[in-house]
């Protein structure tokens, strides 16, 4: 298999920002919907992203493979990234059905860590989606990761990530623990969280 030049390169990023743009588009018009239909704003915040070639290339070798086309398209998932912070546990399984939901690009996979945590403590909810694009006469299909979590859990996963640059690669025993620790009292104050706005929500229909 050969190389990636620079054509190459510059195709494969195109095609990932085109399909970017188009499936935040799409978000966004999902979302909005969501939001009218409840009366209620259940998004804090959304971050997307597009990894650079040099991203793209460390993950590969990361992963043991040569730096080729095929090899990006098969092992490289997150290219293009998303990410859905919400208020409550409940609003990130609405909203993964409602990106489940829409009809203009497939799933291809779902990861649910909420329920099945990571060893590392690590919690949200993965979707993989592969979204449509044309280019020169063709359909294709581009994939993209979609993570969606609550404010709590994004404050882990951030602290989690920053932490991860500074420790060696072998983390130290103690520390792993002590990062489950906090993912469990991370848990323990969204379930808390959850039980407040369930109260908040049936009185606020009762009035």
């Amino acid at each position: 298999m050969n190389k990636i030049n620079s054509q190459e390169w510059k195709e494969i990023l195109l095609k990932y920002k085109f399909a970017k743009i188009m499936l935040e588009a799409e978000l966004e018009v999902l979302l909005k919907e969501y939001e009218y239909k409840i009366k209620t704003t259940p998004v804090e915040h959304i971050k997307s992203r597009l990894k650079s070639e040099s991203s793209i290339l460390k993950k590969l070798a990361d992963k043991g493979y040569e730096p080729t086309v095929e090899n990006v398209e098969k092992h490289i998932h997150d290219i293009i990234g998303f990410r859905i912070v919400c208020s409550f546990l409940s609003d990130v399984y609405d909203i993964v059905n409602i990106i489940k939901s829409s009809k203009n690009f497939k799933i291809k996979n779902e990861s649910d860590y909420i329920a099945n945590p990571k060893d590392t403590g690590y919690v949200s909810y993965h979707l993989n989606v592969l979204v449509p694009i044309h280019l020169e006469e063709r359909l294709e299909y581009v994939e993209a990761e979609i993570q969606i979590r609550t404010v709590a859990m994004d404050f882990w996963a951030s602290l989690d990530h920053k932490l991860q640059y500074k420790l060696p690669k072998e983390i130290p025993v103690y520390l792993q623990r002590e990062l489950l620790s906090c993912s469990d009292e991370i848990k323990i104050l969204d379930a808390k969280m959850q039980h407040l706005y369930e109260i908040i929500k049936k009185y606020t229909e009762e009035k």
